[in-house]
């Protein structure tokens, strides 16, 4: 197969992008934005001068409701998520990974905002999305230096976050210097989560779930200045068209109603780093190398349009950067339903029911008039006053015109109404507006309510559990990221302490759980079987000191278990636990005087034999080196004493030599 062309692949992306579910305009856009209207209360668009123009917020009142339940069973205790092992030689980082990933999610970023956006969207507008990446930044400053000498300014044009913005050589007598000023740039990186509208999301229409869509775009305005400093080429950002009106979709317009959308628009010509434009961020498989298999790439584009796109950036990545929750999934379908799509007939019948009720009060306290033509006096009726009179010529000249009530028959339809909302939301409509103070007054009363609690929770444990898989995705990315980004060591205060953490070190090969409590009422009865495990773990220790059962660290996890339960995150506040402290040296057991003493004496012997047997080693050791000694020296005289004796017979040797030669010559 032959590679894929520059053209063919921006044609390919513009065909996905105005194929996708959420393009500009769509069912689904306009479903969304429906939906967000009738969270706002917005008028509907049918209204009559003259008469109510009031919107029940029934979609409101219930996701208002079920949210805070959800953020706590998800809140509720620090670690939101644990990662189990899937290999032996990743055991020992397992629990390291766990507070690592959770110090990112919720210190490094703001994890109840970016849990509450997600949430709130997914029972609104059918799906919430978050973006997991590594953020790269970079921090300039300028800075001015006189008078440097040669060596200084040789190492400050060697430092690589220096550059030289403008420099002056100055020459005298002692050398040359240098005035200079630089900027210096320094870059660093962290992984940043991000909620994401979901105008801003475009899916293929041949999705089903996240793992397997082959393409997926995030559609987002930046401004010229935001894109360089991201490290796009400065060329292409400044050909990019401006955005135009169709950025600001109507899901866009009706998100920002009381801000004012257009003021972005307005682009300042004085400044044209300011200047917006539009960047697609691509998520797709496609066949770049023409091997036949479609590799998954992140493509960002600018502009719109096929004969408008730029391609600013084509890599090859390994996971896609998203994580999705869903309230209601559908099966074999990308997108769920939300409350918006259960409850919006009900909000409108609610509606119309209520505008007729008030119209009909309306009219009952400001009834209509039949007034005799010429008996009455007009002016005395058109002055509506406490007491006035109205003069007429006849009695029956002016009788009130006669309005049926439908106030009552109002009333029941509107209880009829919060029943069908019950019924399709799961929560009672007695929740919604429930006095804390009048629980507790009468215990009966809270055990209803309790019973109440537990059957709404039932759907609200639902929707729990459907969420748990959105933010088991959000962690998986968290460890994919700086496992692949992180180069350097981190230093992190956990529990106390300061922890160093390395994901060079690790895998992305873990296993990762939710942590997702349940409801208030079944609260109520996990703490109940808590407070009955530490009594048992109580009697254990007095009766049968535990029975190898119960220790002091078991006993710390249940107590722990219970304060987290009962809102309280860091049980050390309260109690120490056992893991963490230092094992304390066995006390000395009281003997016998008569036995001490015995063992004294005993000891005493020991060392005086000791002490003995090492004075004659001491001293052996010391004879056979004063022998060794005599030894060496008498060598050393023998040795002397050969070497003189040899001098003397060499000497005696060359006399008698010299005396044959002499007698010879004569």
């Amino acid at each position: 197969m032959a590679k894929l062309s520059k053209s063919k692949l921006l044609a390919l992306i513009s065909q996905e992008i105005q194929s996708s579910l959420g393009f500009y305009s769509s069912d689904l856009s306009k479903q969304r934005e429906n939906a967000l209207k009738y969270y706002l209360g917005e008028p509907l668009g049918n209204e009559v001068e003259g008469r109510s123009s009031v919107v029940s917020q029934d979609i409101l009142e219930v996701i208002e409701s079920i949210l805070p339940s959800l953020m706590r069973m998800f809140t509720q205790s620090d670690k939101m998520v644990n990662f189990e092992p899937q290999q032996a030689e990743d055991v020992p980082y397992a629990e390291q990974i766990t507070d690592y990933c959770n110090f990112i999610f919720n210190r490094d970023n703001n994890g109840f905002e970016i849990l509450h956006s997600m949430f709130k969207t997914a029972l609104l507008q059918k799906n919430g999305f978050c973006k997991v990446y590594w953020k790269t930044s970079k921090d300039q400053k300028k800075e001015h230096y006189e008078h440097l000498d040669e060596t200084q300014y040789q190492k400050l044009l060697m430092d690589e976050e220096v550059e030289i913005v403008e420099v002056e050589e100055i020459e005298e007598d002692q050398g040359i210097f240098y005035n200079c000023e630089i900027r210096r740039v320094k870059e660093y990186g962290r992984c940043q989560i991000d909620p994401v509208p979901p105008e801003e999301i475009l899916v293929s229409p041949r999705a089903k779930n996240l793992k397997d869509c082959n393409f997926i775009a995030h559609r987002v305005a930046k401004t010229v200045s935001e894109l360089i400093n991201m490290g796009f080429n400065k060329k292409d950002v400044e050909s990019l068209p401006s955005a135009d009106e169709e950025v600001y979709n109507t899901e866009a317009i009706v998100r920002k109603s009381y801000d004012n959308p257009t003021m972005d628009l307005n682009i300042s010509t004085i400044d044209p780093s300011q200047r917006v434009v539009q960047i697609t961020e691509c998520y797709m498989k496609v066949d770049m190398d023409g091997d036949g298999i479609g590799e998954l790439r992140k493509i960002i584009v600018g502009g719109s349009g096929y004969n408008n796109y730029i391609v600013l950036e084509n890599e090859v990545i390994n996971k896609l950067p998203f994580a999705m929750c869903v309230a209601i999934p559908m099966p074999f379908r990308f997108f769920g339903l939300s409350m918006y799509d259960l409850l919006a007939d009900v909000q409108m019948m609610s509606t119309t029911i209520m505008r007729n009720t008030l119209d009909n009060m309306y009219f009952q306290n400001n009834a209509r008039t039949i007034v005799v033509d010429g008996q009455a006096n007009l002016d005395d009726l058109l002055t509506s006053r406490a007491g006035g009179i109205v003069r007429v010529k006849s009695p029956n000249a002016v009788t009130p015109l006669q309005t049926p009530n439908f106030l009552n028959d109002g009333l029941a339809m509107l209880q009829k109404i919060d029943q069908l909302k019950e019924k399709r939301s799961g929560v009672p409509n007695q929740l919604m507006g429930l006095n804390p103070d009048t629980i507790n007054k009468s215990h009966t009363t809270a055990q209803s309510v309790n019973q109440m609690m537990n059957s709404s929770t039932q759907r609200i444990e639902l929707i729990a559990r459907s969420f748990a898989d959105g933010v088991k995705d959000i962690f998986e990315n968290i460890l994919a990221v700086i496992c692949e980004y992180q180069d350097q060591e981190r230093v992190v205060k956990l529990r106390g302490e300061f922890i160093p953490m390395n994901p060079r070190e690790w895998t992305d090969h873990y296993d990762c759980t939710t942590q997702v409590g349940l409801g208030t009422g079944n609260q109520d009865q996990r703490l109940e079987v808590l407070q009955q495990v530490l009594n048992v773990q109580e009697k254990m220790i007095q009766q049968q000191g535990g029975l190898g059962m119960v220790t002091p660290q078991t006993i710390y996890n249940t107590i722990e278990a219970y304060l987290q339960n009962s809102g309280y995150k860091d049980a050390t506040q309260f109690f120490n636990n056992p893991s963490q402290q230092q094992p304390q040296p066995p006390k000395e057991e009281k003997q016998d005087p008569a036995l001490q003493l015995a063992a004294q004496q005993i000891e005493i012997s020991k060392q005086k034999a000791m002490a003995d047997a090492d004075f004659k080693n001491r001293k052996l050791e010391a004879d056979n080196e004063f022998k060794m000694q005599k030894i060496n020296l008498d060598e050393q005289k023998l040795a002397t004493q050969v070497v003189k004796e040899q001098n003397v017979s060499q000497l005696e040797k060359e006399k008698l030599a010299s005396k044959i030669l002499q007698q010879g010559m004569n």
